[in-house]
């Protein structure tokens, strides 16, 4: 009898990331025909890719504290050691981390479907599955909430783990209190932080996070930060709402949902993405889309992010760091592939090389400091 090839897919976190992952589980299914998936992922986002059809069986970690690249390197050895011994047939780590760093390429999904050694042919939308009972629940919270008599149901994503934009929960709460006073409108903020609802602004801290993605289907418009929710609200579980995006220019791993539609596919024409704003610019925003729809007031208010390749000077310092040579000239590839030699990228990649030695320094005496 032969038994079923085991193959293990690490993907740990965070919830967005793990949701673009699923198309890669999927794709292994199709590759391995007949294989046994196991989803090795952190403990605090299993409830992702739970009922998920394409795994087999999910190990759930808290060996890796989040961006503790040392100890993703441990698990990393410890799973090609297990590896060796027979216990998996192939290991695929598409973890954003470590040497993976080198496969960015101005999106996140693209990072993580590059650390897949094959092509990518099966449907790029994340899967989710929700089941009866979860959506009961949603249901049961529309009820309460009475979202049957508000016309504009606005979700906002507004407590954002991706550090694609940061937002004070004062700040939220003033702007969202103007936006309430606009006929038939109500303000959902999602969050794992808890408030008091009022009878327009309504806390869903009560929701698990994988049933936001039937809360989409109460909805008309989501405000998001390219966090969890966001990608939450493209999975087969949600109904794709029009977006408002308040992105940082200068985040890290900058992944603005207009450069991954475009990328793969998807229409951009009811996504709006904003990268200078204040309580009055979200607020007339709003009352554009409300009042004049997605597609019209995208031409007075979407924001271009500006082309600029500050992560490639970041990405060169930590591969610097493990000497990890072979990354930074795929790095270098997979970059100048998509953007050519741009005057900025060049620039970014040799001040990684130039500014290394001072900062490396820089770290080691902060780290003694301390």
């Amino acid at each position: 009898m032969d038994f079923p090839k085991k193959i293990l897919l690490v993907q740990l976190y965070s919830n967005g990331d793990c949701l673009y992952a699923t198309a890669v589980a999927r794709q292994i299914k199709q590759d391995f025909p007949g294989c046994h998936l196991t989803w090795l992922i952190a403990k605090f986002c299993q409830d992702i890719i739970a009922g998920n059809p394409y795994v087999d069986e999910v190990l759930v970690t808290d060996e890796v504290p989040k961006n503790d690249i040392i100890a993703f390197r441990r698990l990393k050895k410890k799973v090609a050691a297990e590896k060796n011994e027979g216990k998996w047939y192939e290991v695929f780590v598409t973890h954003n981390m470590d040497d993976n760093q080198a496969l960015y390429d101005g999106t996140i999904r693209g990072m993580i479907f590059r650390a897949y050694p094959k092509p990518i042919t099966v449907p790029f939308q994340p899967v989710l599955l929700l089941t009866d009972t979860e959506k009961q629940d949603v249901k049961l919270f529309a009820e309460r909430n009475k979202l049957q008599q508000f016309k504009n149901i606005i979700l906002w994503e507004y407590a954002p783990q991706s550090g694609q934009s940061v937002l004070s929960f004062d700040f939220v709460m003033k702007v969202a209190e103007r936006i309430t006073q606009l006929p038939q409108t109500c303000i959902i903020l999602s969050s794992a932080n808890s408030f008091s609802s009022t009878a327009k602004i309504i806390d869903a801290s009560s929701l698990r996070v994988r049933e936001n993605a039937e809360l989409t289907h109460y909805c008309s418009l989501l405000i998001g930060c390219s966090s969890g929710i966001t990608w939450l609200s493209t999975s087969s579980a949600a109904k794709q709402l029009p977006m408002l995006q308040l992105l940082d220019p200068q985040a890290y791993f900058r992944n603005a949902p207009s450069v991954d539609f475009n990328r793969y596919g998807i229409s951009t024409e009811e996504v709006i993405e904003l990268i200078m704003f204040d309580e009055e610019k979200i607020f007339q925003s709003v009352k554009s889309i409300i009042e004049n729809g997605v597609a019209s007031s995208k031409k007075k208010l979407d924001e271009s992010l500006p082309i600029q390749f500050n992560t490639t000077r970041k990405i060169v310092y930590n591969l610097l760091c493990y000497f990890q040579f072979k990354a930074i000239a795929k790095h270098y590839r997979i970059t100048t592939s998509i953007y050519g030699r741009h005057p900025l990228f060049i620039k970014q990649f040799i001040l990684g090389f130039l500014t290394f030695p001072f900062k490396f320094i820089s770290n080691k005496w902060r780290k003694r400091k301390r």
